[in-house]
């Protein structure tokens, strides 16, 4: 199994635990839906854990930027795929996707959203 693959497995189960709704995928970014802000935060810091946890592949943590970093007290601070991720709550513009007939989102609140995202380091 790829690393992207692992990656997009063990975060969609968790979606799936915290409620969340995928909204779309964009290369390895997910856009992802919660009814409640506690969820999303729940999802963010149980699928950084899980990350770190995960068995990946040497070949992947033979990598500079995927190399486990040590902590002073011990623990690891990051291994494996690192991801950036942000939170913003409020209500979007909703319309179906024509082709995928499923709920797509837009306006102010997802760009927004996308800001606070890209401002995380993974």
């Amino acid at each position: 199994i790829t690393s992207i693959a692992l990656h997009n497995e063990h975060l969609r189960g968790l979606m799936l635990e915290t409620n969340g709704y995928e909204v779309k995928t964009e290369g390895d970014a997910f856009m992802i839906a919660f009814e409640f802000t506690e969820d999303a935060a729940k999802w963010c810091m149980q699928t950084q854990m899980l990350l770190l946890a995960l068995e990946w592949p040497d070949s992947l943590l033979e990598l500079e930027v995927a190399r486990p970093a040590p902590r002073t007290d011990g623990g690891c601070l990051w291994r494996g795929v690192r991801v950036r991720m942000g939170i913003h709550a409020g209500w979007p513009l909703c319309q179906t996707d024509p082709t995928t007939g499923r709920m797509d989102y837009f306006g102010p609140v997802v760009n927004k959203a996308a800001r606070v995202s890209g401002c995380g380091r993974g």
